[in-house]
């Protein structure tokens, strides 16, 4: 479907241009009796550009406008990775990119951030996130050669998920601090 979208719009990028080149340089040259439906042809292909654009703008900058906890705890696992890489941009992070669904070796998002270059797994629960989500980013970070590693939850840590990340050096945030992660976004 994105790859479809993309192809339309690549030719809308093209008409636009088709477009403006008649708008500004072309019509002057043209037979006058062609300005008649050459004239609509090129404002509706302009408009319907601009509108395009202008409602990507808005879903990029409004998609999770006045999105509650709730709202997030319903999501699914891919789409809540999605949603992690939008509050990650939001949050200051760069090159925010989002793995495989599948095969990821523990790295569902990879991000920098002052130059610091991070793994982080996501991970949507409604009990305890445990070790195992901790053992998979570190393995994660080793193979992907980054410099840190993050694990994200909408839930709570588990005593002994909390011990075995601070041995490993690796970031927990849970539920609480996502939410003021959340609170960076446009509202």
């Amino acid at each position: 479907m994105h790859r479809l979208i993309r192809k339309i719009f690549r030719l809308l990028c093209l008409l636009m241009i088709a477009a403006l080149l008649y708008s500004v340089w072309l019509r002057d040259v043209v037979p006058p009796t062609w300005h008649a439906s050459l004239d609509p042809i090129s404002f509706g292909i302009i408009s319907v550009f601009t509108v395009w654009v202008a409602l990507w703008l808005y879903r990029i900058r409004f998609r999770y406008r006045d999105l509650t906890m709730e709202k997030v705890d319903d999501m699914d696992g891919f789409e809540f990775e999605r949603f992690i890489a939008y509050v990650l941009k939001r949050n200051g992070f760069r090159h925010v990119k989002v793995t495989q669904e599948s095969g990821d070796q523990g790295v569902d998002i990879i991000a920098t951030k002052d130059k610091v270059k991070y793994g982080v797994q996501c991970k949507r629960y409604n009990g305890f996130v445990g070790n195992h989500a901790v053992q998979e980013v570190w393995s994660g970070k080793e193979y992907y050669q980054l410099d840190d590693a993050i694990v994200l939850t909408n839930s709570e840590f588990s005593d002994s998920a909390q011990e075995l990340a601070g041995e490993l050096g690796v970031t927990l945030i849970d539920r609480d601090r996502l939410r003021k992660m959340i609170k960076r976004l446009p509202g």
